[in-house]
Formats: C-alpha cells, structure tokens, sequence
C-alpha cells in the first residue's frame, strides 16, 4: 500500500496504533504524529537519515528516558534483537550504555518495519 497522500497516511497510521495499543509500533506512530512534520513521511525520513542518535526523538534524548523506554519495552526490544541478529546472521556490537542503544535500536528498527508495512518511498 503506497500512501501519498499525507491525510490518508495519518489515518492509517492512527489506525495501526489504535490496532497495537501498547507496543513499540504505537510509540513510534505517536511520536511521528506529534512531531510537527505535515507530512509523517517527512518525519520516517529524517529519522532514516540521522536515527535518534540526532535528538530528533524529544522523548528518548536523555538516558533517563531511553532506560525507561527499554524497561518498558523490554520483552519486544529482545524479540526486535533477536529477529534481526538472526536475520543478519551478525550479532549487535553493543559499545556501551545497553538500554540506550537497544532502546534506539528498536525504535528505528520499528520506524524502518513501518515505512515498508506502508510502502513509503524514503
């Protein structure tokens, strides 16, 4: 489904976090709906192309915030893990700080399954 239209693409992403209440894909979907961008594709772009690590996530900026995101997320952060290190056949090279790395990692992992579910061209 390729959705260029900007109203169409908000409504389906609303209807997908309303469809997964709870989970990594709806805090993505918030934080892309609430960033200011008129068009979320803008958004998954920006995040494709410079990644939480640019502080565009205003609500994973602090480690505070990121070790919060992973104790929440933890189960779903470990299957998002453990998909891609056997997808891969690589395992994640962790330098350091976990929780903040594995928390970035799962929302852009999430941000990156998003944007093919939709079809977006980024």
């Amino acid at each position: 489904m390729s959705t260029s239209n900007p109203n169409s693409l908000v409504q389906r992403l609303q209807e997908i976090a309303e469809n997964n209440p709870q989970t990594i894909k709806a805090f993505v979907i918030n934080e892309a709906l609430s960033s200011g961008y008129n068009d979320p594709k803008g958004f998954f772009a920006h995040l494709a192309e410079h990644g939480c690590i640019s502080g565009m996530i205003p609500s994973l900026t602090y480690y505070a915030d990121t070790e919060s995101f992973f104790d929440t997320y933890y189960e779903e952060i470990i299957e998002l893990k453990s998909d891609f290190e056997e997808a891969t056949g690589t395992p994640l090279n962790i330098p350091h700080q976990i929780k903040n790395y594995l928390a970035w990692f799962a929302f852009e992992q999430v941000a990156y399954q998003l944007t093919c579910e939709l079809g977006l061209d980024i």
